[in-house]
């Protein structure tokens, strides 16, 4: 879970989470600039006339792309479909006297590389392009390729395993399927959440203990640990170097059990008040304390037996309209994984509200316990935490005020207006008033 909306983080990177079935909960926080001044509590989040200009003109275009993008990934399946190539691709596979599964697993690993190539890469690109342009990003070219190659070779491998899985299963069991393959990615997502930080995470970046590079953080950030009662040990306690890729701010909660852990960026502990680092760190360690992660995890196995459910029924649905001009007879054979992913697409697309409005509950309880846990320990948690807000906004340059449409289809987190104005009116220590997660 974050502390701020994730604009910072490759999609590809995304997309690689998503296939193993790991949640990633990253958290784009502030950016360096003064402190700003008191603000109206209607609009406690404000840019300078200059960069709200970008910052409109960058919303617009995020905007675009993520619409884009989803609109992209359905019309290359289409068209996938429609042109017969999945069919061709498919009997150009199959050989007579080679086994079933490997004519699956060649099948699965040509469609995952094709899905990646042709899916996800043309909208990351242009993210990438987008983020160089408004400064989001200083990542140059080649060091994003050679992500992307990561990137392309865990998309290739756990593409392949869950194709051939799907497939499998959808033979052993043509009516049920979509029970047993819910039923096989729930510990599948478990041990996803579980490798997250130690096998995934440092391919991509470079980590450090937080008490080697910078102790005198630490010795601040154990009084939020003394304050919320939490178990996070220094040890616990990450850094991640950033700064040579972006010039966002950033800070996650990951990882489940022995890998759970908290990781700060340098450039947030480089370049950050202390007060509001602690803000930042209340915030994750109200992850901790109110068992996010593992609410999440529940409320994902709950949710994928319906995903696959409405999955099964529309794939079911698209297969009787246009299974016969596709030259796909069934949805037990390769070609019909396709007609399956295209199903699963439209379902997670429909239901991307229901998503996000769960993930903008989570993210406001940790901003209500953040706020509570940092109480004596700032000389003012409403300030410290606008002033935070207002840092995170003007470094992921955040539409100050946007469409209201847009931030419940799209956004995971609650608007940086909506949270700096909470933050600006929020004082459960004030006459009449009560905290909802500590006492007075």
């Amino acid at each position: 879970m974050t502390i701020g909306r994730s604009k910072g983080q490759s999609c590809l990177k995304r997309f690689i989470l998503v296939l193993l079935f790991g949640l990633s909960f990253s958290a784009p926080c502030f950016a360096q600039a003064p402190a700003p001044a008191p603000a109206p509590a209607s609009d406690a989040y404000r840019l300078p006339p200059e960069k709200l200009e970008r910052a409109e003109a960058f919303s617009r275009a995020g905007h675009l792309l993520h619409f884009g993008a989803e609109l992209w990934a359905l019309a290359v399946l289409w068209a996938f479909l429609a042109t017969g190539a999945a069919a061709k691709l498919a009997a150009s596979v199959v050989r007579k006297g080679r086994r079933g599964w490997l004519n699956s697993a060649i099948f699965s690993a040509l469609l995952s590389t094709l899905i990646f190539m042709l899916v996800q890469m043309p909208p990351a690109i242009v993210g990438h392009a987008l983020s160089l342009k408004y400064g989001i990003s200083i990542q140059p070219w080649l060091p994003w390729v050679l992500e992307a190659s990561v990137s392309f070779r865990l998309a290739a491998l756990s593409g392949t395993f869950l194709f051939m899985l799907a497939y499998f299963l959808i033979c052993w069991s043509p009516r049920r399927y979509w029970i047993w393959l819910a039923g096989a990615l729930i510990p599948l997502t478990l041990v996803g959440v579980w490798v997250l930080p130690t096998f995934i995470d440092p391919l991509y970046d470079k980590y450090d203990q937080l008490s080697r590079t910078h102790p005198a953080l630490v010795t601040q950030l154990e009084r939020v640990v003394a304050r919320t009662g939490t178990s996070i040990p220094p040890e616990r306690m990450f850094l991640v170097k950033a700064a040579s890729k972006g010039n966002g701010l950033n800070a996650k909660v990951t990882g489940l059990g022995p890998t759970k852990r908290i990781v700060i960026w340098d450039t947030t502990a480089d370049r950050m008040p202390a007060d509001e680092i602690l803000f930042v760190f209340a915030h994750e360690s109200g992850h901790y304390v109110l068992n996010h992660i593992a609410k999440g995890l529940v409320l994902t196995a709950v949710g994928m037996f319906a995903l696959f459910w409405l999955t099964a029924r529309l794939a079911d649905w698209l297969l009787r309209r246009g299974g016969v001009r596709w030259r796909i007879e069934s949805l037990a054979s390769l070609p019909g994984l396709v007609v399956l992913l295209l199903a699963l697409t439209l379902v997670q697309d429909a239901t991307e509200p229901l998503a996000n409005t769960i993930s903008r509950f989570f993210e406001h309880e940790a901003d209500v316990y953040g706020q509570e846990a940092i109480h004596g320990l700032v000389p003012d948690p409403q300030k410290t935490a606008v002033a935070a807000f207002n840092q995170m906004g003007e470094a992921y340059l955040e539409d100050p005020h946007p469409h209201p449409f847009v931030e419940f289809w799209s956004y995971d987190h609650p608007s940086t207006q909506t949270r700096a104005n909470f933050a600006a009116q929020y004082d459960p220590w004030a006459p009449g008033q009560q905290p909802r997660f500590f006492s007075k």
